[in-house]
């Protein structure tokens, strides 16, 4: 967990930057003057100090030279912050050591976005929070603390640009946790629907954010068989079963129905269709030279149908999807054993998982789409079973079965 020290005589700005920060996943360690703030320096050796130019007992320019001066401070970034916008205060600040100046007052998603461009000036940092990784229906309870009984929801954030996908129950949290973390200002957020089976959007009436005015929400899937996108969540939200209509959420919604690659900021979506009951459709997200691909509700055709070339291609066709993936989400709902009895339900098993990974040359697979009868031991089990396979195969990318609010890096 990488440290960040914050040198701020305003605590309310300290707060906005460390509750950020800390979502994120960073150790933060703050201080309102600059002697106290080089103590923690010195003691914590962090990666990022975020300084202002004028603190008090030590001026942010002489915190600069300090830090610079000091072999055993040498791999840490330094953000100047200060509400002095003069480009000879800029230009000092960086002569000094400054690797980024910041103008304040900041918000929470801005310093972040210091911050993770500080660590990583090569290229785009993604990261990826599984909000619900359970499939079909939630299943909350002691036997599934550790890996979550959320239906499926995954955020993706590189820099300012912030993508879901799918709007399950996890997606209750995730509302929560972007209105704490913006403070209830407006966000621009885009949803990518896999399919719209109740697991993939019964969180959506209690997703915090819709009910922000000026917050911006896209939806992005493919046409349903019978009716539109819109129609399927206005349906969702009808009297009957719920006292909210989709038309009475103050943010503005918008509904895209796919018919090629998708954009978001530096994001480029494109789609998949899979085999489910229904339409659903699998995304590949690439960021740079980075690549998500998140792929759900799918059974395999030969396994579903019988070997023969047809079914084969088709099968190819998923792998070639996946292919080169540094992070490969995919469903692993059933044992080798359940599947016998559940051929046909529209999922795979987790040595299909394996199986799809390898060919494909993933970097990294997430198990995921758990079945809601296994508790946190069978997946356990599970997870063990798939690396005594990696091993013996000799299979060399990383496997995990994905978690409630697990964040990881790509």
């Amino acid at each position: 967990m990488e440290k960040i020290v914050l040198i701020d005589p305003d605590s309310e700005v300290r707060m906005v930057g460390q509750n950020a920060l800390e979502y994120a996943g960073y150790e933060v360690y703050s201080a309102a003057e600059g002697n106290s703030g080089m103590h923690l320096v010195r003691q914590q050796k962090p990666e990022v100090v975020v300084l202002d130019v004028m603190t008090p007992g030590k001026h942010g320019y002489a915190l600069c030279q300090e830090i610079r001066g000091d072999a055993s401070l040498s791999h840490a970034k330094i953000i100047v912050c200060s509400t002095k916008a003069y480009p000879s205060d800029i230009k000092r600040a960086k002569e000094l050591g400054a690797d980024a100046y910041l103008l304040k007052p900041y918000r929470g998603d801005e310093i972040l976005n210091e911050v993770r461009s500080a660590l990583n000036p090569g290229g785009p940092e993604v990261f990826v929070k599984f909000w619900g990784t359970r499939g079909s229906v939630p299943t909350p309870g002691p036997a599934t603390i550790r890996y979550g009984g959320n239906t499926a929801c995954v955020e993706l954030r590189s820099g300012k640009d912030l993508l879901m996908l799918d709007c399950g129950t996890g997606a209750r949290e995730m509302g929560i946790a972007l209105n704490r973390e913006f403070k209830g200002h407006p966000l621009d957020l885009h949803i990518f629907i896999s399919h719209t089976h109740w697991d993939h959007i019964q969180g959506f009436p209690f997703f915090a954010p819709a009910y922000t005015p000026g917050t911006r929400l896209t939806l992005y899937s493919s046409r349903g068989a019978d009716k539109s996108l819109e129609k399927v969540f206005t349906g969702q939200m009808d009297a009957s079963y719920f006292p909210v209509a989709l038309s009475d959420m103050m943010a503005r919604l918008y509904f895209v129905e796919l018919d090629g690659p998708a954009k978001v900021g530096g994001m480029n979506i494109s789609h998949f269709y899979l085999n489910h009951p229904g339409l659903a459709i699998g995304f590949r997200i690439q960021i740079g030279p980075k690549t998500i691909v998140y792929l759900t509700d799918h059974e395999c055709y030969c396994r579903m149908s019988g070997e023969n070339e047809h079914n084969r291609k088709l099968d190819r066709e998923v792998t070639e999807f996946a292919r080169g993936a540094d992070l490969y989400i995919r469903e692993a709902q059933y044992t080798d054993e359940e599947y016998s009895t559940k051929r046909g339900w529209g999922h795979s098993t987790f040595t299909d998982a394996l199986e799809s990974a390898h060919e494909a040359g993933v970097k990294q697979l997430a198990l995921f789409h758990h079945e809601p009868m296994h508790d946190d031991d069978t997946l356990d089990r599970i997870l063990t079973a798939c690396r005594e396979t990696m091993i013996r195969r000799k299979m060399t990318f990383s496997c995990f079965a994905a978690a409630d609010n697990q964040q990881i890096k790509i």
